[in-house]
C-alpha cells in the first residue's frame, strides 16, 4: 500500500499544482484487460497456469508554467490472480520531476519521485514471488546567482531516501551538495563545472559500509534545431567509511538527431560508479510504461546496497510515417561491482518494434526484446527473448481494444533456470 500512497501523494501535488496555473496538459489512460498465462511462474519444473484480471491507469501529466514545472508519467494497476496460485497485488511505476519558482533566477525547490516494481533475486525467475517495489524520493531548494551577463553560479541541496519492500539493505538516505559554475556560450551552447558531495547513509539491514561519493565534472550542453547534445567529463572518487576506497573516470554523453520530420536517431554512453537507487532515476520525458500484461520489471541491478562500476553505449533509430512505425535500440553493458564481484555481469541485447495501420481503425504491431547476460565470477550464461504480436480496433474516439499474443523464454546455463512461456492478453481501453 506504500506505493498508492506515494503515487496519490505524487498526483495531488501535481494537481494543486496545476489548479493555480493556466495551463497544463494531463492525459490518461483506463484500462481492464484479462491475461492467460500456460507459467505465471516462470518454471522449467512445474510451471502454474494462471488467468489475472489486471484494471490499470497510465497517466502523463506536463505543466510549463512561469512557476512551475512538471512532468510526471506512470502506472498503477492491481493484479487479482483469479487462479489462486499468488496473493493479489498492487504495482506502480512512477517518474515525477516538479520544480517550484520560489524567486525568478534565485531560488527554486525540486521535487522528484521515482518508483518501479524490481526483482528481488535478479537470477531468478521474473515470477510475481520475485517482485518487490521500490521508490525513491529527492527534494531540495537550488540557490542561483548572477555573476556576470553570461556567467551565473548555482547552489543545490538535496536529500533522498530510497525503499524497497522487500530488500532491506536497499534502504538508505543520501544528502548531496552540489557547486556549479554554467557560462551561456550562445542562446543554444551551455558550459559548466561541477562539484559535488553526497553522503550515503543505509537505514535498513545492510552490512555494507556507509560512503562518501565526491564528484568533479566539466558539463557540455547544445540544444539545435535539429540536434541536442550533452557531454560530461570529470572524476569521481568513493570514500568507504570501513573498507577500501575507489576512484575513476565519470563519463556521460547523449546526443539525439532529428535528422528528417519522420526520423530520429539517438546515441548514449556512460563511464561511472552507481548503484541501484541511481538506476531508478530516469527522465519521465523517456519512460516507457510497459503495456498491461507485459513485464513490469525495469531494472538492470540487483536491488542492494552495492555500488558497482557502470560501462554502457545505447543507441536507437526511430521512424514514424503516416500509417506505420520502426525502432531499433540496440545496447551494451558491463556492471563491475566494488565490494563483491559475484554479480558482475556483461550484457547485450537490442528490441525492435513494428507497427502498421491496416485500417482507419485497426492497427497490427510487433515488439521484440533480447538481452544476453554473463556472470563471469559465476560462470553463468542467461539469454531473455519476448515476443509480443499485437492487433488494436479503435472503437470511438475513446474506446478501443487490443489482444496480444507473447513469447516469453530464457535460456540458461544454470541448471532448471530456463522457461517456456506463452501469453494471451485481452485489454479494454479507455482513453482521455
Amino acid at each position: 500500500m506504500k506505493m498508492a500512497k506515494l503515487l496519490a501523494c505524487a498526483l495531488c501535488v501535481l494537481s494543486a499544482t496545476a489548479g493555480t496555473l493556466r495551463a497544463y496538459q494531463l492525459d490518461y489512460t483506463l484500462q481492464a484487460a484479462l491475461n492467460h498465462s500456460d507459467n505465471l511462474n516462470e518454471s522449467v519444473a512445474a510451471p502454474i497456469s494462471e488467468t489475472t484480471f489486471i484494471p490499470r491507469l497510465d497517466f502523463n501529466f506536463k505543466e510549463e508554467g512561469s512557476e512551475v514545472q512538471a512532468h510526471a508519467t506512470g502506472a498503477l494497476e492491481y493484479r487479482d490472480y483469479l487462479g489462486n496460485h499468488f496473493d493479489n497485488e498492487l504495482r506502480g511505476q512512477l517518474a515525477a520531476v516538479v520544480n517550484w519558482i520560489i524567486a525568478p533566477r534565485r531560488l527554486a525547490f525540486d521535487f522528484e519521485d521515482y518508483a518501479a516494481i524490481q526483482p528481488v533475486n535478479i537470477l531468478a525467475s521474473n515470477s510475481p514471488g520475485n517482485q518487490q517495489q521500490t521508490n525513491v524520493v529527492t527534494l531540495g531548494p537550488t540557490l542561483n546567482f548572477r555573476l556576470d551577463p553570461t556567467w551565473y553560479g548555482q547552489a543545490d541541496l538535496r536529500v533522498s531516501d530510497s525503499n524497497a519492500s522487500r530488500s532491506e539493505d536497499f534502504n538508505s538516505v543520501r544528502v548531496l551538495g552540489g557547486l556549479r559554475g554554467v557560462k551561456e556560450l550562445n542562446a543554444t551552447d551551455q558550459l559548466s563545472a561541477n562539484l559535488e558531495d553526497q553522503n550515503v547513509h543505509f537505514t535498513g539491514s545492510s552490512s555494507e559500509p556507509d560512503y562518501d561519493r565526491y564528484s568533479a565534472y566539466a558539463r557540455y550542453r547544445s540544444k539545435l534545431a535539429d540536434i541536442d547534445v550533452d557531454f560530461a567529463l570529470g572524476y569521481s572518487w568513493l570514500d568507504f567509511s570501513h573498507t577500501s576506497s575507489y576512484s575513476g573516470l565519470l563519463a556521460r554523453g547523449d546526443v539525439a538527431w532529428r535528422a528528417t520530420p519522420q526520423s530520429r536517431f539517438n546515441f548514449g554512453f556512460t563511464r561511472q560508479y552507481s548503484d541501484a537507487a541511481n538506476n531508478l532515476v530516469v527522465d519521465p520525458a523517456v519512460l516507457i510504461v510497459n503495456p498491461i500484461g507485459g513485464e513490469t520489471s525495469t531494472g538492470t541491478a540487483p536491488v542492494s546496497s552495492e555500488v558497482f562500476l557502470e560501462r554502457r553505449l545505447n543507441a536507437g533509430y526511430l521512424f514514424q510515417a503516416e500509417r506505420y512505425s520502426i525502432s531499433v535500440t540496440p545496447y551494451y553493458r558491463k556492471l563491475d561491482y566494488q565490494v563483491d564481484p559475484a554479480l558482475n555481469q556483461t550484457a547485450h541485447g537490442a528490441s525492435f518494434g513494428a507497427s502498421y495501420r491496416l485500417r482507419p481503425l485497426w492497427t497490427l504491431a510487433l515488439l521484440a526484446t533480447e538481452e544476453t547476460r554473463d556472470y563471469n565470477s559465476i560462470a553463468r550464461r542467461d539469454e531473455d527473448l519476448r515476443i509480443d504480436l499485437s492487433l488494436a480496433h479503435q472503437l470511438s474516439r475513446q474506446w478501443g481494444a487490443r489482444l496480444d499474443l507473447v513469447r516469453n523464454e530464457r535460456n540458461s546455463s544454470a541448471a532448471e533456470q530456463g522457461f517456456r512461456e506463452n501469453l494471451a492478453v485481452l485489454t479494454v481501453i479507455f482513453k482521455r
